[in-house]
């Protein structure tokens, strides 16, 4: 049971959010004991993964521990890398796509290149610029 000892109903936790199996929000202590959400709580619908939110314990099961979110979620952190850290690897992408010897061996190094363009693109229109 690890962590779920220390655990009394009514505790007040923060818990970090990650996408579950059925891509609802769940947490984990620890121990990899599942947190679920409250799902009639008000705060449930703006849980996202890469958040924090404060709850209060409302269930202790062997299994897992069911918790009702106090407040809102903490906005979610974002990382990237700034434009000019992203110049190399994209072209390393490009060298790879050149000297891939099939469309198969492309299609990795392709996609990859994609995204972080798309992610440059949406960083620019955030800032602004």
């Amino acid at each position: 049971m690890g962590e779920l000892q220390n655990l009394s109903l009514g505790d007040e936790i923060t818990v970090r959010i990650v996408p579950g199996r059925d891509g609802k929000p769940i947490g984990r202590l620890q121990d990899g004991c599942i947190i679920l959400f409250n799902q009639d709580s008000p705060y449930f619908r703006m849980l996202a993964p890469g958040q924090s939110v404060e709850c209060r314990v409302t269930v202790l099961s062997e299994n897992y521990v069911i918790v009702d979110p106090i407040r809102e979620p903490e906005a979610a952190v974002i990382v990237h890398y700034p434009e000019e850290d992203v110049r190399d690897i994209t072209k390393d992408l490009e060298k790879m796509i050149k000297k891939a010897k099939s469309e198969n061996a492309q299609i990795v190094p392709k996609a990859l290149l994609r995204i972080i363009r798309l992610e440059q693109l949406i960083i620019k229109i955030l800032k602004g610029g």
